[in-house]
């Protein structure tokens, strides 16, 4: 297997092990399909639906993609990691835009002045922003029930 197709593969593990993490808790929930798709994974709860945006890796860090995620309490994600080997069960860390900005945003600023220091101007590029495994909190672990109330909470 190549390593690009190692990676979708290991994405698609993640998306599928969340939805059925959410069918096991009573909320309705269906994978995505698409190169262009703006959920990997709704979350249905009646007439409501929520997206989430989730994150696999099997290594220490998430690579989030190119820009600080917004700080946004109302988007939800879930990062999931699968240990190697595989006979241990998958983590999963659920936070919503708000956790995950607020968890990011130092290291982000940091950046941003050293950047300023050694080039004398603002970092007006894309970045790859990441999340490192150590700087999660035992809050975020298997925090369901940030999904349960964001779907509870536009009813």
């Amino acid at each position: 297997m190549t390593n690009q197709a190692r990676k979708h593969a290991i994405g698609l593990a993640g998306e599928f092990l969340v939805a059925g993490e959410l069918l096991r808790r009573g909320i309705q929930a269906a994978v995505t399909y698409g190169n262009a798709k703006k959920a990997d994974v709704v979350a249905i709860n009646g007439t409501k639906a929520t997206a989430l945006e989730v994150k696999t890796t099997s290594a220490d860090k998430w690579v989030l993609g190119g820009t600080l995620p917004e700080d946004d309490a109302g988007k939800v994600w879930v990062l999931v990691y699968l240990p190697v080997p595989d006979s241990e069960p998958p983590q999963y860390f659920v936070l919503t835009g708000a956790d995950l900005h607020a968890l990011l945003l130092p290291g982000h600023e940091a950046y941003t002045r050293r950047y300023l220091d050694r080039h004398g101007k603002e970092f007006g590029g894309v970045g790859v922003v990441s999340l490192q495994r150590s700087m999660l909190k035992d809050e975020h672990a298997a925090a369901w029930q940030k999904v349960k109330s964001l779907l509870d909470a536009s009813k």
